[in-house]
């Protein structure tokens, strides 16, 4: 090996380089090997487990789900739902209306609640389907229930960024993706529900619209709070503008308005 200061050749065993004496830092390099490992094996498990269950997502996902096995499952759901949390920051972001300086408008607030914005689909559909399973007497862990909610949320991560990349101008197209990839969603939450955690079709039928309502209702909150903080400080950083719509003040049919 080569020392990381002068770069002369030196022995495997050394503790430090002979010419320059810095130190060898063997536990950093391993521990970044092993990071640089794990993570290319939750790549490497994800994409094998989405192949399993990619040509029919409804009927395959309880057999992907089994072949984990509890614990690689979990690790797989917990890699779906960052994948979720990037896709829905990059569709948002792409689909965001003012991007020039967008990131000084909002701040490290605004930032942050982007964040959260993205990442609570994934903690509704995680929390919704832990809780169900409590309260319904399912089976299973919380494996399986990061697993279904991570898989059912693909196919919408993929949509946003699909839409984004479309944009605006093709709103018939993005709407038809969206729908179909939500329906998709909606179906494998049902499918993990009851044949993942075990409940009656029943409980399962009351359960996904429940964690579905629960994850738009607070989506839409916090995606309203986004914009409208950013929206805010372009107004302020404006002088002598004004944005408007309808004449008393601006509303983007996200739930919120300005009227002050």
């Amino acid at each position: 090996m080569f020392c990381q200061q002068c770069g002369i050749a030196m022995a495997d065993d050394a503790g430090a380089c002979p010419t320059c004496n810095t130190p060898v830092l063997r536990a950093a390099s391993s521990r970044a090997a092993a990071m640089a490992g794990t993570v290319k094996a939750a790549y490497s498990n994800g994409l094998a487990a989405l192949k399993g269950f990619a040509g029919d997502p409804v009927g395959r996902l309880p057999h992907v789900y089994e072949s984990l096995g509890e614990q690689r499952a979990l690790r797989i759901g917990i890699t779906y739902g960052v994948v979720s949390v990037l896709c829905f920051l990059l569709g948002g972001y792409l689909l965001f209306p003012f991007k020039d300086g967008l990131f000084e408008r909002l701040g490290f607030d605004g930032v942050l609640r982007g964040i959260v914005f993205a990442a609570l689909p994934f903690g509704c559909a995680f929390v919704g389907g832990l809780a169900t399973r409590k309260v319904f007497g399912g089976q299973g862990g919380t494996g399986g229930d990061c697993f279904v909610a991570g898989a059912a949320l693909l196919p919408a991560s993929f949509a946003i960024v699909l839409d984004g990349l479309l944009g605006l101008g093709h709103s018939g197209l993005a709407t038809a993706i969206s729908v179909f990839a939500g329906c998709t969603g909606v179906l494998m939450l049902f499918s993990g529900y009851s044949r993942v955690a075990k409940l009656s079709e029943r409980a399962a039928t009351l359960a996904v619209p429940i964690v579905v309502v629960l994850a738009l209702w607070v989506g839409r909150g916090m995606a309203s709070s986004v914009i409208e903080s950013a929206l805010d400080a372009s107004v302020r950083g404006s002088s002598g503008s004004s944005v408007s719509s309808g004449g008393s003040g601006w509303n983007l049919n996200l739930g919120f308005s300005n009227d002050r």
